[in-house]
């Protein structure tokens, strides 16, 4: 038996807020283009219960999390695995990390923080205070075509799969689940109004479509986006990408095949790693894109050089990497989840999905917190995000293979 509750929240900031995404725009926002908002979902299976939570901004740091699983868990009596915090990864939301970059940003930080935590608990109350409904699963899959793709290379093979579960009531949804795989950076650096930028957008269209709550996460979306298919980076272009997505989750949500969920395992795989950085490298490699930044021609090539340039130097200041990815593996029946906290290649998700026995296959990215971009070994030296993980070349496919090896 699957029952299920859903809510959300706004967590739109209350004052101008610095925004996360973009290293080259360091100024407060002027306004909000759309709302901001916690979606929270609580499913019962089988007599266990599932707690999961997606946020409107660009990304959690692991203390975050851990706090608000812990609180959620000692109330609810839920286990820890069982509970997800997740990003949606907006380039237009605010910043919330702990980084110190001085007193007014450190404070507004920390004030949106209370204000977010505070919304994002009590719409996981409301979840469990209003009573769950007795459900039928549903899965819808299709793909999305002409729209979005590998960021960096149009005709590269990518992840442009959508998966969506309704969970529906008699006639009536009362939940559902949006996944997909896409870069929420149809806004550029020029953009300074707060917005859930794409997928956002789309939980929005989804809830008006269906009158619910869709609970709306990203997929492998490191190397995934609009880039090659882009005509503007301003609310226009905005909006006619999610009116071209929606259009088409329209075509192939007409067909809906029932989801037998049931509570079969859950299981967490950890993997660390461990490395000191190459001090003469990143100082070559910082060296090297300052020229690249003299004759760039295109403010995309700008925008990820200055990032490229700042991400390096991080990695100097700080010598090394120690990090603990803590994978959770949902096995549910005709559904299985792997949560991974970061920013996944699409072949890594590919091919991770390929290793999968359920009907619906599914990668949540950015789960609980995100470690950076997870990259292919072969990208190493071509782009922004080799520049930006953090992690030397080839431990990504150890990392995988480890997961796959616990499927």
């Amino acid at each position: 038996m699957v029952k299920a509750s859903a809510s959300k929240r706004i967590i739109t900031p209350l004052f101008p807020m610095y925004m996360r995404g973009y290293a080259m725009r360091t100024g407060k926002s002027i306004g909000v283009l759309d709302e901001l908002y916690c979606r929270a979902l609580v499913l019962w299976i089988d007599g266990g219960t599932f707690v999961w939570v997606t946020l409107d901004i660009c990304r959690l740091e692991e203390a975050i999390t851990d706090y608000i699983r812990m609180t959620v868990s000692a109330k609810y009596t839920v286990p820890m695995e069982n509970i997800i915090v997740s990003s949606i990864h907006t380039h237009s939301g605010p910043d919330v990390s702990f980084e110190n970059e001085g007193e007014d940003r450190n404070r507004r930080k920390a004030d949106y923080r209370h204000y977010m935590i505070t919304q994002l608990f009590s719409a996981v109350d409301e979840c469990f205070d209003k009573g769950f409904l007795e459900v039928t699963p549903y899965m819808v899959k299709g793909c999305i075509d002409g729209v979005y793709g590998n960021r960096n290379y149009k005709d590269k093979p990518s992840d442009k799969e959508v998966n969506m579960i309704l969970f529906r009531s008699e006639n009536h949804v009362v939940a559902g689940i949006f996944n997909f795989s896409c870069h929420p950076t149809v806004l550029g650096i020029h953009n300074m109004k707060i917005s859930s930028d794409l997928l956002g957008n789309i939980g929005k269209s989804l809830d008006e479509k269906y009158q619910t709550v869709f609970l709306t996460f990203q997929g492998a979306c490191g190397d995934m986006g609009n880039r090659q298919y882009r005509q503007g980076n301003d609310e226009r272009e905005l909006w006619r990408v999610r009116d071209e997505i929606m259009s088409q989750i329209d075509g192939f949500s007409q067909t809906e095949i029932p989801c037998r969920l049931t509570e079969e395992s859950v299981k967490t795989v950890e993997y660390t790693v461990k490395h000191i950085y190459d001090s003469s490298q990143l100082l070559s490699q910082i060296e090297e894109n300052q020229k690249n930044m003299d004759k760039a021609v295109t403010e995309d090539e700008r925008k990820l050089l200055w990032s490229g340039i700042r991400q390096l130097k991080k990695k100097l200041e700080k010598g090394s990497i120690d990090v603990t990815l803590k994978t959770v593996i949902y096995r549910m029946g005709d559904l299985e989840i792997v949560t991974i906290p970061g920013e996944l290649f699409s072949g890594f998700g590919m091919r991770m999905k390929q290793s999968m026995d359920a009907n619906m296959r599914i990668v949540w990215g950015y789960a609980n917190y995100s470690v950076g971009y997870i990259v292919e070994k072969d990208e190493y030296g071509k782009g922004y995000e080799s520049m930006s993980t953090p992690f030397p070349k080839g431990e990504a496919e150890q990392y995988i293979d480890k997961i796959i090896e616990s499927l």
